[in-house]
């Protein structure tokens, strides 16, 4: 990530780096678990209060979601559309309700305390349900898809899904008359991610969805050029575009199929630069991120100024050609200026990769012809650049002398145009980063930090950020997760500075921060870790009851042991429900300098975690879980690997 002045992040850093002390040795975990405490009675105006959903707002759940605020007293006794519903000694409550199979659920709220009553009616939308007409033929034209527009190549195959009668014989009829079947869709008709709840609720039901592809031809109006931002709408008339029919018997029903489609001449594909930060705000990531489809999880970090050839597009996607055989997605903002037309798609020869060893780091220079896009894996103890367009012309690996960390360098030729280029490693791999040099590819190999295996902490710079704001949840009685995220992060800030570390917060105020800002702040300190510090919330639809607990999340796979060590202490300090140590597509985890986890320690809808993540006991054991982790991540870098 380049780095960028900030006067403010420059303040931050001034402020909030904590200077070693002597330090007390290694931190010890609790014997047991931190018990969530005793909420305290509140008995104030009885008053009644929704913080989640919003009024009017559309809750994205279709049979039951959750509801939760407060009444002002513990002492109420609380009613929803007239059942009991618990309240906390503090008034807080939380209730998990059925939704009515219509656009709009009123909830009536009813609280009492003695001769004391309170009402509320709370009104919110919901998602129309589809519901299959009474008859024997029919066809659902909000659910044909692909919809908008789309630049692809001449046949290439288009997937089209459409939901009609049980039975019913489906297909796809393109202008020039040719029809193309869809098939019944044998797949579940729903599935659920790693919020179980109602494990084995699935039935069978008769199939409803057509599935199949049709070639790419043009469909439509003509659109202009891929690159073209704004695109003017369509004129021409349906006889234009494909057309869904659904049949049975003698009977047919015909609904347009709401795409344009242009053709991309693949011998003249638009080349362009990438850079995320189009308009010079300097509060970027400073990489363009790819991925495997539209709108996908990311997969490819291309530095800035990175070229491209571009060779479809759908919506605001479009399609980089990598190399033959290789494709990523990336968000048509960034594309930063389009070459003139005739610039071939970006190749090189790679004819040297020179090391040069510093005091921090290993720089890998590639001598390349022209800067082409790239990709970054990394295994345990090696880290392999993939040049797309490439060829190899590797007669020199200068290792700029005997060093350290690099082993061995290694090259490979796997398809005509992919080149790699590996780095064999003697410790495990600690971080990693790139930029443009002209047309040379400067790559910064990150040395790991020697480690006192007997204070693994002291000498150490952590870079501690406390999530939000801007955003962020809030609980029943009203704190807000910034709130609760900066005394967890204040309360590590001093168990760290007490065992030796220098620690770096990227706020100690309520103050909203870009999230860029804080993974740049982290970097220009040269911490080596960084951990930002979150309380969860659960999307609409999932049961709150039986769901909750504790979390961390890593992206890098450098970073995964020490998201399941943080796991494993947060668990034992806060005991919690273990949801686990999973990778996830976090900006604030995506840094590729240092290892980096976000936690989500409890969930601050939960009246009895709203309340604990009040105390200091509980901050301090949430703290204590990250350090712990934190800890024994660095003093596994002492032990000899594989």
């Amino acid at each position: 990530m380049r780095p960028r002045p900030s006067p403010l992040l420059a303040a931050l850093v001034c402020a909030a780096v904590g200077v070693p002390t002597a330090g007390l040795g290694q931190l010890a975990p609790a014997a047991h678990p931190q018990p969530l405490p005793a909420i305290q009675p509140v008995d104030g105006p009885l008053a009644i209060t929704v913080v989640y959903p919003p009024a009017d707002a559309v809750v994205g759940a279709r049979d039951s979601s959750f509801l939760f605020g407060a009444t002002g007293s513990g002492a109420a006794r609380l009613t929803i559309n007239g059942a009991p519903v618990e309240v906390a000694p503090d008034g807080a409550f939380l209730a998990w309700l059925p939704l009515p199979d219509d656009t709009v659920a009123v909830f009536h709220l009813a609280a009492e305390r003695g001769t004391q009553r309170v009402s509320l009616d709370w009104r919110v939308r919901l998602p129309p349900r589809f519901v299959p007409p009474d008859q024997a033929l029919w066809l659902d034209p909000g659910s044909l898809r692909p919809r908008g527009e789309m630049w692809a190549q001449s046949g290439e195959p288009i997937r089209v899904e459409a939901r009609a009668a049980p039975g019913a014989s489906v297909a796809v009829r393109l202008p020039d008359g040719r029809t193309f079947p869809l098939a019944p869709d044998t797949e579940p008709v729903a599935t659920y991610g790693p919020f179980e709840r109602r494990p084995g609720r699935l039935a069978a039901q008769a199939t409803m969805r057509f599935v199949g592809t049709v070639p790419a031809v043009p469909l439509g109006a003509p659109l202009p050029p891929l690159t073209t931002a704004s695109v003017p709408p369509d004129t021409l008339s349906a006889s234009a575009g494909a057309a869904v029919l659904a049949s049975r018997g003698a009977d047919t029903l015909v609904a347009p199929l709401p795409l344009r489609v242009a053709l991309v001449d693949r011998g003249a594909l638009p080349v362009v630069i990438l850079d995320d930060d189009t308009a010079r705000t300097g509060r970027t990531r400073g990489t363009v991120v790819g991925a495997p489809s539209p709108h996908g999880t990311f997969n490819w970090f291309f530095a800035e100024g990175t070229p491209g050839a571009l060779d479809g597009r759908v919506g605001g996607q479009v399609r980089v050609r990598l190399s033959r055989e290789s494709l990523a997605w990336v968000s048509l903002a960034d594309v930063a200026s389009v070459l003139p037309a005739g610039t071939p798609p970006p190749e090189t020869r790679v004819r040297l990769v020179r090391l040069t060893p510093r005091d921090s780091l290993v720089e890998a220079r590639f001598g390349l012809e022209a800067r082409v896009p790239f990709r970054v894996d990394e295994d345990e103890r090696s880290i392999t650049v993939r040049l797309y367009g490439a060829q190899s012309d590797l007669d020199f690996v200068q290792y700029g002398g005997t060093d350290s960390l690099v082993r061995r360098v290694t090259w490979a030729q796997p398809s005509a145009d992919e080149c790699t280029v590996t780095f064999e490693l003697v410790s495990r791999v600690f971080g990693w980063r790139t930029r443009w040099d002209n047309s040379d590819l400067v790559f910064e190999i990150r040395r790991p930090p020697v480690i006192d295996r007997a204070r693994p902490l002291a000498g150490r710079t952590i870079a501690v950020d406390p999530g939000h704001p801007p955003q962020g949840s809030t609980g029943p009685t009203g704190l807000r997760e910034a709130e609760a995220n900066l005394a967890v992060a204040l309360a590590l800030r001093e168990l760290l500075i007490r065992e030796g570390a220098r620690v770096v917060m990227t706020r100690t105020t309520d103050s909203a921060i870009d999230l860029y800002e804080r993974t740049s702040l982290a970097e220009r300190a040269n911490a080596e870790i960084l951990v930002s510090i979150h309380n969860n919330a659960f999307p609409d639809g999932v049961n709150p009851f039986v769901n909750n607990g504790t979390s961390t999340y890593y992206f890098f796979p450098r970073a995964a042991r020490l998201a399941l060590l943080t796991q494993e202490a947060l668990v034992g300090e806060l005991g919690l429900g273990n949801l686990g140590a999973a990778r996830g597509n976090f900006a604030l985890v995506r840094t590729s300098w240092m290892p980096a986890i976000l936690t989500e320690g409890a969930f601050l809808m939960i009246p009895e975690q709203e309340n604990a993540l009040r105390t200091p006991a509980f901050q301090e054991a949430f703290a204590r879980g990250i350090a712990l982790g934190i800890q024994a991540f660095l003093r596994g870098l002492t032990e000899p690997g594989p």
